[in-house]
């Protein structure tokens, strides 16, 4: 890392069923020599959304958002559905950004959802025991401190997002080809059971980079193991300018 406290920009992209609030430890103890921003992406934890459920518009959403903050080059961290937003972000204008950061990120070829778990992800919405027990298997070493405003979170999505994120992503893929030369971090659970180890080392291999799987967590690793996430970012590469 740089000294002489010079502060490098995180902005950190939150999944589906989530807020900026999965990155309270984040934003409370920031990896050294970063600042962190956390956004609530539309139609989560009350940001209007008034167009259409897909991973371009999301996308749109940030680099509006990093424009009118006057955040320039800055590294795009992307958790989950976040993963996706960021590399769409990465994909238009890979100049714009010093570095991406994918902790269980929705793998570059999209993510399908298979048909018959479609009436499963609209129960989620009346359904507050269903939620809890979906959210909660996320972390399978131990819930988070504040799991409780995390499914308050959750409960409060949009409704269109409940199908909707799952077809955004399930239409949605990016070329490894178009993020060349992007100092990139990919990050993964051991026992995360929807983006695998397999999938997070794919997705390594195909951006040209190692993987990192955390033992013994799950797809909320970051929330897990604050501490060892935040490790880890404290040794993304030197290479990186100051924004």
């Amino acid at each position: 890392m740089s000294d002489g406290g010079v502060t490098r920009t995180l902005v950190a992209l939150h999944g589906n069923f989530a807020s900026s609030r999965w990155w309270v430890d984040l934003l409370a103890t920031p990896p050294a020599g970063w600042r962190v921003l956390a956004p609530d992406l539309p139609g989560f934890a009350g940001t209007p959304h008034p167009g259409p459920v897909s991973i371009g518009a999301y996308a749109d959403w940030v680099q509006d958002w990093l424009r009118a903050q006057g955040v320039t080059r800055p590294v795009l961290l992307g958790h989950s559905l976040g993963g996706a937003v960021a590399l769409e972000v990465a994909a238009r204008d890979p100049q714009a950004l010093s570095g991406l950061v994918l902790a269980a990120s929705a793998p570059l070829s999209g993510l399908v959802t298979p048909e018959e778990h479609y009436p499963v992800l609209e129960l989620l919405r009346t359904t507050p025991a269903l939620l809890e027990a979906s959210l909660g298997a996320l972390f399978p070493s131990g819930r988070p401190a504040n799991f409780a405003d995390l499914l308050t979170d959750g409960a409060n999505m949009a409704a269109t997002h409940y199908s909707g994120n799952a077809r955004a992503l399930a239409g949605w893929q990016v070329e490894a080809a178009r993020l060349a030369g992007l100092p990139t971090l990919v990050l993964g659970g051991e026992l995360d059971a929807l983006i695998t180890p397999d999938l997070v080392r794919a997705q390594a291999a195909a951006l040209g980079t190692a993987a990192t799987v955390l033992p013994g967590r799950g797809h909320g690793f970051p929330q897990e193991d604050p501490a060892a996430f935040r490790a880890l970012l404290e040794r993304f590469p030197d290479t990186l300018p100051a924004s």
